[in-house]
């Protein structure tokens, strides 16, 4: 084999194995990340700041719904936000819990100067995070017919979500 396909030949092998790993690793701290379901999630309340009542259950109307924990404070929100925002805007049912990031007036503040209209619960005094046992922000629920099916932690892209999204829908009917 020549020397050049020899040489390519080892870089894929290498870079195959790296994703194989970084799969491998993503996926485990999800599921030791994974936030804890609180007892009749489906039917908790949800306020929204733009004020909609509704539930997790109501919510998606069989559609799989975004809940997605931050916090003005979080750097790497910052730049997930934006991605979860374009779901929104682009009709995939999203909820936003705001945690400990102010009163009801600086979340609203906030949310207006980046631009972002996603549903947002404030959680100023971290009640929900304690009850969904929230290790780490941002923190994404895929929650399908009142049920959590899926979740994630740190930095997200629109594509990504999308794709989880999308393989939910397949997958759940």
């Amino acid at each position: 084999m020549p020397p050049i396909r020899q040489r390519l030949f080892s870089f894929l092998r290498q870079a195959a194995a790296m994703a194989a790993a970084f799969v491998v690793i993503s996926l485990l701290l999800d599921w030791y990340r994974a936030p804890a379901v609180p007892p009749q999630a489906a039917a908790l309340p949800l306020h929204t700041l733009q004020g909609r009542q509704t539930t997790l259950s109501e919510l998606g109307g069989g559609r799989t719904t975004v809940l997605y924990f931050w916090g003005s404070w979080c750097g790497i929100c910052r730049h997930t936000s934006p991605a979860v925002d374009k779901l929104a805007r682009n009709g995939v049912p999203v909820v936003g819990v705001a945690l400990q990031s102010g009163s009801d007036e600086e979340v609203r503040g906030y949310l207006k100067t980046h631009g972002w209209q996603f549903d947002t619960v404030n959680d100023a005094s971290g009640g929900w995070a304690r009850q969904w046992q929230v290790q780490v922000t941002p923190t994404i629920v895929l929650v399908k017919n009142g049920r959590v099916r899926h979740s994630t932690t740190g930095l997200a892209s629109y594509w990504g979500l999308r794709a989880r999204i999308a393989l939910l829908d397949a997958l759940d009917g």
